[in-house]
């Protein structure tokens, strides 16, 4: 049974880490910073180019961070605290709550809630 956590433990960090690896590399070379900044920007972003690149780095460099097992107990926040923005930004509405895209909105924080657990097995560790 204890193998069978540690081989579940590894492709769940495998796959966590490709969530925020993945989606930053398309933000960088197919997207281009400009698109995100537009984006964040009708979101109401303010200083949206300087945020863009915020977040690709971010995106890129945790998960890059979470492939290598870098400081996973203190890594692991920020994709948290991008899928809780996220989630909060673009797939809620807002003026039409009864509209919202909720289980885009749950399936946000079930992931950022399995990052926060992936910090906390290797913390232990």
């Amino acid at each position: 049974m204890k193998e069978n956590k540690k081989y579940i433990m590894t492709v769940n960090l495998v796959l966590l880490g490709l969530v925020m690896l993945l989606p930053g590399l398309m933000k960088l070379f197919i997207m281009r910073p400009s698109a995100v900044a537009g984006f964040l920007g009708t979101l109401g972003f303010p200083a949206s180019t300087f945020f863009a690149w915020i977040l690709i780095i971010a995106e890129i460099g945790s998960g890059i961070a979470i492939l290598t097992r870098w400081k996973l107990k203190q890594i692991v926040w920020i994709p948290m605290i991008i899928l809780v923005i996220a989630g909060l930004t673009t797939t809620i509405s807002w003026a039409n709550i009864g509209g919202s895209q909720w289980p885009a909105f749950l399936l946000h924080i079930a992931l950022a809630s399995n990052y926060w657990l992936l910090g906390s097995w290797y913390s232990k560790r």
